[in-house]
């Protein structure tokens, strides 16, 4: 059982975290491309739809017994029945979205700071060290998360100083005819922050204050909201829709192009680090509950407490196995370029929505069956 080891604060701060790389480098491409101008209004328009999925999370997660596990609350709502598939779908994900973080953030690491290098190796590295992260307490990583936010002062600063210099001619006039593309632009803030929203569900089971979640996740909403919001105004301000539409990492091109105090400031190191870091936490967090549900589905009952990396205790030795599978999977995950940005725009969005807004609430039914039956 899970100890009550955190709370609501340090819990979305870690959301935080981990919604920072698709915000920073899809988000503002993928609106532009969508609703032109009008993109940046999308989060905001998006806002609603969050609010009713915080409340949906909420009860979900109100669910959950005094320190029980995700995978295992997965396997209980299913019932004898549809516990064990729908407990192994959750572990597939979590080893499907685990090997696409690693491919994803080898590839940005290689394009933004080793050129011409393979992302291969970077890809094999990171997964070890979050295989290692993942077989310590979910409170490790929760109050990493928490120590990795100040690290959002960084984009604060820069998007202040962008949409001072922005052209606001790029983003107005916006009128009713852009109110359908907005509507076809709004899942991409879902995927983004519901994901990342439900993603915390894996470690629900430690929260100290579970009955303010629903408030908490609406704020948190719609503070991430704002965010992207600006961020999607500042590089559609500065660079226009046509050309913002087309940038595969957009607020990486922002930061190299902006001049601070008459001066070019190399603050790419830091943009990188927002980048590698939340990788880092998102994989790490799906390893975890990946091969928690791998042990549960052969059969062990495990056991959170601190243990030495390499006891095999409690089926731990299917941790390293689960950790290896998704490290070789990036390797043969996405290829080619093209391959990469298509698990980006479309395959992996799809999947985050099919997981949170399909598969999450068809078990929460199931699971009231059971219950009343």
């Amino acid at each position: 059982m899970m100890r009550e080891q955190f709370n609501l604060r340090q819990l979305l701060s870690l959301g935080t975290v981990i919604a920072l790389t698709p915000a920073l480098r899809l988000f503002p491409s993928q609106s532009a491309r969508v609703a032109g101008r009008a993109g940046w209004l999308t989060p905001l328009l998006a806002l609603p739809l969050l609010v009713g999925w915080a409340w949906a999370a909420a009860r979900f997660a109100g669910l959950l017994r005094s320190g029980e596990q995700f995978p295992a609350l997965v396997l209980r709502l299913g019932g004898r029945r549809l516990g064990r598939p729908a407990l192994a779908v959750l572990t597939l994900w979590c080893l499907v979205y685990a090997a696409f973080v690693l491919r994803s953030g080898a590839d940005r690491l290689a394009g933004t700071v080793y050129p011409g290098a393979s992302p291969l190796l970077f890809s094999q590295v990171m997964g070890l060290v979050a295989l290692a992260a993942s077989l310590t307490e979910p409170r490790t990583l929760v109050r990493m998360g928490r120590m990795l936010l100040p690290l959002l002062l960084v984009p604060a600063a820069i998007l202040v100083y962008a949409l001072l210099s922005c052209d606001t001619d790029n983003l107005w006039p916006v009128g009713p005819a852009d109110l359908w593309p907005l509507l076809r632009a709004s899942p991409a803030p879902l995927d983004i922050l519901a994901g990342a929203g439900t993603a915390l569900l894996f470690f629900a089971g430690g929260l100290r204050d579970r009955e303010r979640l629903f408030p908490a996740l609406s704020i948190w909403a719609a503070a991430l909201c704002l965010f992207l919001a600006l961020l999607t105004a500042a590089v559609t301000g500065r660079f226009g829709a046509a050309l913002t539409a087309q940038l595969v990492r957009p607020f990486f091109v922002l930061v190299r192009t902006l001049v601070f105090f008459r001066t070019v400031e190399r603050v790419e190191a830091l943009v990188v680090m927002l980048w590698v870091f939340p990788d880092f936490l998102m994989t790490a967090l799906f390893l975890w509950c990946g091969q928690f549900g791998l042990r549960l589905l052969c059969g062990y009952q495990p056991d959170t407490r601190p243990r030495p990396l390499l006891d095999p205790g409690e089926g731990r030795f299917l941790a390293w196995a689960f950790g290896a599978a998704a490290t070789v999977a990036a390797l043969f995950l996405a290829p080619e370029p093209a391959a990469l940005e298509r698990w980006s725009t479309a395959l992996i969005p799809a999947m985050n929505l099919g997981f949170v807004f399909v598969f999450l609430p068809l078990l929460y039914i199931v699971g009231r069956k059971e219950r009343t039956a």
